[in-house]
């Protein structure tokens, strides 16, 4: 069977939650079906198309487009346009999409559902990210799918909430951690990684892209409530590339009197990311929303101690090995920080979690949704 692969999301320079998803899939599902050939397909500059990845497996080949990627969506939204096979040296049998993109194609596709987050927050989107989801008929694009792939019962949940799609077209395919990065051994290269920031001794981290969603304002106004009450003076690290509507983090960082024990780090690489997880003493993700949580994920496999929200998915993926809070009270995740780093009792705690985090992901693997990936991909070829 060929399957084609809308690989558009791996372009980015950054890896984030849809390329880190699409990469993990298209590795596994190459590994699994040998005789199966899987064409990666992207549109873009000549620029952005060299950050799609280096596949050596031999049934995995790439075909670029060098077409700005406005141009191409005009494209496939003209009446009567250009189908994205057509850009393709040999037919498909059917697409697989990563994400809901702007698409054009007449052949059977296997989509997947990360999140309802732009109608549950809309406020946490940008104006550019709701023509995105329009352009991209999201709606109609999910319901002509031969089979939807959500990455969470949370996320089925939503789509049928929100999008209307026949339940009996979801499938939900949970997601995984690479077992191979995120170890909750010590790595040799962690201390020599982590000596670059200072950061071998006790710290908090949060890891996620700055933008409204991730709620990093509260965590720094958690943090500063923690240090007023009497917590330890255990630095607190912000991980992660700038996104936007950054003006409410820059007002905590700077009504924050203990400012000069938050450090700052910008976008951290896959391959350094465990380091920072590993040597973590708690992982802070209390997101407003999430249609799965893979940061949640990653530092419960690294062994890290976590508090995460109680709302969307995270619940789910965190089972019962991590503290759940309410993310809109800073209250709630200040006591949560409280009990983690508790001089009598808190040790105790973290060690009951990194027990139970490290059960709980051993759950989640990417062989499972690209398993169902597959067989949703050979259905549709069957059924067309």
């Amino acid at each position: 069977m060929r399957i084609a692969i809308d690989v558009r999301s791996l372009t980015a320079p950054h890896k984030t939650g849809v390329s880190i998803v699409a990469d993990a899939l298209i590795r596994h599902m190459a590994a699994m079906e040998p005789n199966d050939e899987f064409v990666l397909f992207a549109t873009g500059s000549t620029e952005t198309l060299m950050n799609i990845p280096t596949y050596s497996a031999p049934n995995i080949s790439v075909v670029t487009a060098p077409i700005p990627n406005k141009v191409a969506n005009i494209l496939w939204l003209l009446p009567g346009g250009p189908t994205m096979e057509r850009f393709l040296p040999d037919q498909p049998d059917a697409w697989l999409f990563p994400n809901a993109h702007v698409h054009n194609t007449r052949l059977p596709y296997v989509i997947l559902f990360h999140d309802a987050a732009i109608r549950t927050v809309p406020e946490c989107f940008t104006l550019k990210d709701h023509a995105r989801a329009w352009a991209a008929q999201e709606s109609r694009t999910f319901h002509n799918a031969h089979s939807v792939l959500a990455v969470s019962a949370h996320s089925k949940k939503d789509a049928v909430e929100y999008y209307g799609i026949n339940e009996k077209h979801i499938t939900i395919a949970s997601l995984g951690v690479d077992r191979a990065v995120f170890l909750h051994r010590e790595q040799s290269s962690d201390r020599s990684y982590r000596a670059a920031y200072d950061l071998n001794r006790p710290y908090l981290l949060w890891l996620a892209t700055r933008e409204p969603r991730k709620n990093v304002d509260s965590v720094i106004r958690a943090y500063t409530m923690f240090r007023n009450t009497g917590g330890d003076a255990i630095p607190l690290v912000l991980a992660g590339a700038m996104g936007w509507n950054m003006r409410h983090i820059t007002a905590a960082l700077a009504a924050s009197p203990y400012r000069c024990d938050i450090r700052e780090l910008l976008y951290v690489p896959e391959k350094h990311k465990a380091a920072l997880y590993r040597g973590a003493t708690a992982f802070l993700f209390p997101s407003l929303y999430e249609g799965f949580g893979l940061p949640v994920l990653e530092a419960m496999a690294c062994g890290t101690p976590v508090i995460t929200s109680i709302t969307s998915a995270l619940p789910d993926v965190a089972g019962d090995a991590a503290l759940l809070v309410d993310p809109l009270n800073v209250t709630d995740i200040t006591q949560a920080l409280h009990q983690l780093l508790n001089p009598t009792t808190g040790e105790a705690l973290r060690t009951l979690l990194r027990t139970r985090g490290l059960t709980q992901a051993n759950q989640f693997s990417w062989k499972h949704p690209a398993h169902l990936a597959l067989t949703a991909l050979h259905s549709a070829r069957a059924e067309a």
